[in-house]
């Protein structure tokens, strides 16, 4: 009997290798991260924060929801489907993806002089044309290492592309910025040929898992779900994310920029990325790829409700675990961590990461929801809860012009994501078994709280790396400390963990 591609071995294998590459491809992304802040100007860093919103935008816009019909059927695909159809499938789904993609960039190539013109930002047309080349390079190399090889348990390949695309990109930034100073065109340059080097490597690794996997056997008693059947996966979920992109961070630097300026926009898109830079490695965020296919093969095996609410409801809570030291960090020390990171370019503005942060209490379940509703087929529901998270865009207009400011846009972020979460779990609840663990998050909440406080009472000063360090151990340490007494997971969560950790690390 042949071994499941999506057995415990398998995922364990391929956490392996994404753990290890997502370490190494995180900390250069954080490196690059804190080169440019550091060595652009604050004018030429906004515009790039511009740029790289502009790709998540159209990378988004132009899917058309497919990527969800990919991690919806390609795990089946690969159980039930002999290695010819797999691999059709697998080159339909990516072409359809790319060509989409090359039709939204031609279009916005042709309407980009208008578009920079109205924006004030003419002078910077011949850079943005240039990041149009990035945009298609990146695009295709992110719709097969997340649509492709993700779903096939192909971590290896993803994170060897990824690594290499953050190495090569760190190394050409060095030798520019070894040539004396440094500017944005100089920086888009280096980003299209790391691009063009990850995009190659992942087109291999799929190549070769294709290759290796052709001659598997069709199951008996499977058919091969019809377009018509997938595409309404794709429909629910597009138009759920294009109404969530009306109120998403990445339209929100567009807005920042024209009503508070270039520089607010470089601030606000400093802050998102440290926000994505958090989120990327909450256990949700970090083995979605891994969690994803896993939930999906499980319930097309067994169509157990029951299993997949205990997974959820697990993956959230360790979401929260990870998250929470963070939080109470960030509010004990955000000014000077912000200070320190942008090399003293944004001060006085800590308050802002530590709100901005617990936007993630919301955001590191929006994805486990989400998953939970497309695979329990209730994908009507995200079109409900994008629709009425829409109510945070009259809120962010009025609190600017009550003169907020950044603030605004940070609060309707927060809002956004509780609105959305709120609609999923009603209706889960009202239409399945779902049930969250309610007890188990307010103790998480409850555990990050008593840290705070305990660490504030000690009025400690922070100013230097040491001082930050120092605290964050000390913000971490409350927080263990208190979550040992209160017992967030249960004993069955606490077992599962640590046996799939092999480890008896879990006795919170």
């Amino acid at each position: 009997m042949s071994v499941s591609p999506y057995s415990s071995a398998a995922l364990k294998r391929s956490a392996l290798h994404f753990l290890t590459g997502k370490a190494a491809s995180g900390m250069l992304t954080l490196v690059i991260l804190l080169l440019l802040v550091r060595v652009l100007t604050v004018e030429e860093y906004g515009i790039y924060v511009i740029l790289v919103a502009g790709m998540e935008l159209v990378l988004a816009i132009t899917s058309l929801g497919l990527p969800w019909t990919v991690a919806r059927y390609l795990p089946e695909f690969r159980l039930c489907a002999s290695g010819t159809m797999l691999a059709h499938f697998v080159w339909q789904a990516m072409a359809l993806i790319s060509l989409f993609l090359v039709i939204g960039i031609l279009l916005l190539l042709w309407i980009l002089p208008w578009l920079l013109s109205s924006m004030g930002l003419a002078q910077f047309t011949d850079v943005a044309r240039l990041y149009l080349l990035v945009m298609l390079l990146e695009g295709l190399g992110r719709n097969i290492q997340d649509n492709a090889l993700g779903p096939l348990l192909q971590q290896g390949w993803v994170q060897i592309s990824l690594v290499v695309r953050n190495l090569a990109l760190l190394l050409l930034l060095g030798i520019v910025v070894t040539q004396g100073m440094i500017h944005l065109y100089q920086v888009v340059l280096a980003e299209l040929a790391a691009s063009a080097l990850g995009a190659v490597l992942a087109l291999c690794g799929l190549v070769r898992y294709l290759h290796k996997n052709c001659d598997l056997s069709k199951r008996d008693d499977w058919q091969p779900p019809a377009w018509s059947e997938m595409w309404s996966i794709a429909r629910y979920m597009y138009f759920s994310h294009l109404i969530t992109l009306i109120y998403s961070p990445q339209v929100f630097v567009f807005f920042v920029q024209r009503y508070l300026g270039v520089d607010a926009a470089a601030l606000f898109g400093f802050l998102r990325s440290l926000f994505g830079q958090i989120s990327r490695y909450l256990p949700a965020t970090l083995l979605f790829g891994l969690i994803r296919p896993k939930l999906v093969a499980s319930y097309v095996n067994t169509g157990d409700m029951l299993e997949l609410k205990r997974n959820a409801n697990l993956v959230g809570k360790l979401s929260l675990f990870v998250l929470m030291p963070f939080l109470v960090f960030a509010w004990l020390a955000g000014d000077e961590l912000l200070n320190f990171l942008s090399g003293d370019k944004f001060n006085q503005t800590g308050y802002y990461l530590a709100f901005l942060l617990l936007a993630l209490i919301p955001f590191s379940q929006r994805q486990i929801l989400g998953t939970v509703v497309v695979i329990s087929d209730k994908s009507h529901l995200s079109i409900w809860g994008a629709t009425l998270s829409t109510l945070v865009l009259p809120l962010a207009y009025w609190l600017l012009e009550a003169g907020m400011g950044l603030w605004s846009f940070i609060i309707a972020i927060i809002f956004s994501h509780m609105i959305h979460n709120a609609v999923l779990i009603i209706g889960l609840m009202l239409s399945t078994t779902y049930r969250p663990d309610n007890i188990g998050f307010f103790k998480l909440a409850a555990a990050a709280l008593v840290g705070f406080i305990l660490v504030r009472q000690l009025e400690i000063p922070v100013n230097g790396w040491l001082d930050l360090l120092i605290m964050a151990v000390l913000a971490s340490s409350s927080f263990l400390l208190t979550a040992y007494f209160i017992k967030p997971f249960q004993m069955e969560e606490r077992s599962r963990l640590n046996r799939l950790l092999n480890r008896k690390i879990f006795a919170w």
